[in-house]
């Protein structure tokens, strides 16, 4: 298969800059050798965040005990065939019904077991500003009915699945009880020119760890 086009989804960070906790501090050569060098150019860093920053994925440890974490997921499941879902045209805090995502879903040719699914929500043009923290979202019906086709991966262009009628304002578990990976605060979404695409958002393989920033990817 070839491909023409890779376009990146995922937020720049800055460190320093974000809303969340990111922060280098370099490290000299005598740190990391245990000898100085009297030339050239050799760096590496500490680095302290927080993992759930810019764009990132997440896995069903984050909420279940004895779910699986980054490590334990395979390689391959990071790696799928996308199908992105317009769900445009809404706004604050607003649930996108079943049927608006049912008919979007028709639009992009069906969602197949096995894909990953990104909802196109538009909202990522609000990122940086106190807006972004309070997007629409799938309602749980929708997401449901999205995980009941044997998905491997769900992305969003927004801060999370969150439900303001919750009292823990979560949405997660439709996914992390059916093993799906979850990827929040994509981007570019309006740049693929075609609904089905490859979506490549590989973490590090962390043991312990239930989510890391990541550099996501469409491939055309």
């Amino acid at each position: 298969m070839l491909f023409h086009q890779i376009i990146d989804l995922s937020h720049q960070l800055r460190p320093g800059h974000e809303a969340r906790r990111l922060s280098l501090e370099r490290l000299e050569a005598t740190q990391i050798t245990g000898a100085p060098r009297e030339e050239g150019w050799y760096v590496m860093h500490y680095i302290g965040m927080d993992n759930h920053l810019g764009t990132h994925l997440e896995v069903p440890y984050h909420c279940l005990e004895d779910g699986a974490d980054l490590a334990q997921i395979p390689a391959q499941q990071y790696v799928a065939q996308a199908v992105r879902l317009d769900v445009r045209g809404y706004g604050e805090h607003q649930a996108i019904p079943l049927d608006a995502v049912q008919e979007a879903a028709t639009r992009a040719g069906g969602i197949r077991q096995g894909d990953a699914v990104v909802a196109w929500t538009g909202w990522s043009r609000h990122y940086g500003t106190p807006t972004y923290l309070h997007p629409p979202y799938l309602s749980e019906e929708a997401l449901r009915w999205v995980v009941g086709h044997g998905i491997k991966m769900y992305g969003i262009d927004t801060p999370g699945a969150m439900n303001p009628d919750r009292p823990d304002r979560l949405n997660h578990l439709p996914l992390f009880e059916a093993g799906v990976v979850y990827i929040e605060s994509l981007t570019n979404l309006e740049q693929i020119p075609q609904d089905r695409f490859l979506l490549v958002a590989l973490p590090p393989a962390i043991a312990g760890l239930e989510g890391i920033t990541v550099r996501a990817v469409a491939v055309v």
